[in-house]
């Protein structure tokens, strides 16, 4: 039914407009036609209709999940969480994210998490089947990975590629002030950083097809951090069977091959984020 118009006639008492029973027969339904805004109230329960900010809508602030479980984040909308609501990400660098919430019916749910005050951009994800929540997965880009020079994909965060005569560095490794000397023949020096990763992979080496590496590598982690990388030709271990370098002869990493080193992150900054609207997630569910 289309919205009802009291008529008011063109002048007073000229009985050309609707008299009182009819007019407010009108009003009447346009607040119990539940098909146009005029009968709801604003609010967030159903049947309400929404105002900016609802659910993290149309806000520049989205409202921040406070001292609760995000298992309880079911309803959907956007939302700000910190790292001491329980079932927050696995995630040491950032202590806050905003989760996006998408439910399809009861008891199945996806939360998208993005980190906040993180230089990697981290995205995480997770799903609720049948009211049990899954585990949360790291969502791996362009910017958390990198492609060795063997071609692989591997998990990233600051990464130098150390050329024959030259560095490049992934954008995380730009934060940091770091320069490269090459000392000599097979002898590289890589200063200003925070030295390598504390966890994960460190150092991936240029291989051949069948896996053998080109060159012999021999690393250290100086006590001011710097990185020291020495070069070598091969050789046969006869009491070992290894193949290990041969020190007497140092050989340059090969023109158009590099090696990656992974370093210590820097520490993030974990301000918090401002907010217009602070409420226990019970309250949005």
């Amino acid at each position: 039914m289309a919205i009802q118009t009291v008529k008011t006639g063109a002048a007073v008492n000229d009985g050309t407009g609707d008299d009182a029973r009819t007019a407010f027969t009108k009003i009447n339904q346009n607040f119990t036609n539940n098909t146009h805004a005029a009968s709801r109230q604003v609010g967030t329960a159903t049947g309400n209709v929404m105002e900016v900010g609802a659910f993290g809508l149309g806000t520049d602030a989205l409202t921040q999940v406070k001292n609760s479980d995000l298992n309880t984040l079911k309803t959907s909308g956007y939302y700000t969480a910190e790292n001491t609501n329980a079932n927050y990400p696995p995630v040491t660098t950032a202590s806050f994210c905003n989760i996006m919430v998408i439910p399809h019916i009861s008891g199945y749910v996806i939360q998208l998490a993005f980190m906040i005050g993180s230089t990697s951009n981290l995205v995480w994800v997770r799903s609720c089947l049948n009211n049990t929540w899954g585990a949360w997965y790291k969502i791996y880009t362009a910017q958390n990975t990198t492609v060795d020079s063997n071609g692989l994909l591997k998990a990233a965060s600051p990464i130098v590629r150390l050329f024959v005569d030259k560095i490049e560095l992934n954008d995380e490794a730009k934060l940091q002030p770091i320069t490269f000397e090459k000392l000599g023949v097979g002898d590289y020096l890589i200063k200003g950083s925070l030295g390598f990763a504390q966890e994960g992979w460190y150092i991936e080496m240029p291989k051949d097809a069948n896996g053998n590496v080109l060159v012999a590598v021999v690393y250290e982690q100086l006590e001011n951090n710097d990185i020291s990388v020495k070069t070598y030709a091969k050789k046969f271990d006869e009491e070992t069977g290894d193949i290990v370098a041969n020190t007497a002869k140092p050989r340059d990493i090969p023109s158009t091959r590099w090696i990656d080193l992974r370093l210590q992150a820097l520490p993030q900054d974990d301000t918090q984020p401002l907010s217009t609207d602070e409420t226990d997630a019970t309250n949005a569910e």
